[in-house]
């Protein structure tokens, strides 16, 4: 409920995705007729976010995370995989539809990545899970947990989809920039990982170049390469960014 229209429906949520993903097939292929159209590169961007229990011996935490994770991430796999969408958790979501176009309907996948959440279920019918965060773990500004263990997680999944893969979004929100040099070499170590093992990664976006406006909470998370100023509008490079600038410079 935090992006507008602030609705939070399971059903809804699901059929907003599927009318989407049936635009997308049904834009691209009248594109692909257009002149040249067969020449052009057009792809899909996908956030994605694994949901994983946040007390692993609690049934409930385990089944709330696979529905969320169907109606979140594997919908939207399954449809350019296998051109079907299958969910039905009861009370929840019911949806089955098929298109035979939807397979050959990307030519790339982009994949937005910066973390997972821990799932803990609760006895509500409106929100049957809360989000909860590690004591321990090292957090961004959002905040989300550092875990590049799960970009590599993200970048497995959507193999599924058979693309090349761009990865069209990956950063972090630092205002103090204290760890904005690790979180960019753990998880370029992790893309460098998936890439030894063959996975297809075409090219990688940092988000972002500079400080941006953040559709919920405006121009407060920090996460450029660049500091800008709004006031004077000057940008100045980061030194966490420099991490960033080194790894260029030795590929």
């Amino acid at each position: 409920g935090v992006f507008p229209p602030g609705k939070k429906n399971a059903q809804l949520s699901a059929l907003v995705q599927k009318n989407m993903l049936i635009a997308h097939t049904q834009l691209y292929h009248m594109l692909k007729k257009t002149p040249n159209g067969k020449e052009s590169q057009i792809g899909i961007v996908k956030n994605v976010m694994q949901f994983d229990p946040s007390r692993r011996w609690n049934l409930l935490d385990w089944l709330a995370c696979i529905f969320t994770d169907t109606v979140y991430n594997k919908m939207s796999l399954s449809y350019f995989s296998t051109g079907k969408i299958t969910i039905f958790i009861p009370t929840l979501v019911k949806l089955f539809y098929s298109n035979k176009n939807a397979m050959k309907s990307t030519d790339f996948f982009g994949l937005n990545y910066y973390s997972h959440v821990h799932v803990k279920f609760q006895f509500d019918k409106h929100e049957f899970f809360i989000n909860t965060f590690p004591e321990n773990d090292t957090m961004t500004d959002m905040p989300y947990t550092i875990y590049p263990e799960g970009f590599y997680r993200a970048i497995k999944s959507v193999e599924s989809v058979g693309v090349p893969i761009i990865i069209t979004e990956n950063g972090i929100a630092d205002a103090k920039d204290d760890r904005r040099a690790l979180y960019i070499k753990r998880y370029i170590y992790a893309m460098k990982k998936s890439i030894s093992e063959g996975s297809n990664i075409k090219g990688y976006f940092y988000w972002s170049l500079m400080d941006n406006f953040e559709w919920a909470e405006g121009y407060d998370m920090k996460f450029g390469l660049y500091e800008v100023d709004f006031k004077t509008q000057k940008r100045t490079l980061r030194q966490g960014s420099k991490a960033f600038i080194k790894i260029i410079n030795e590929s």
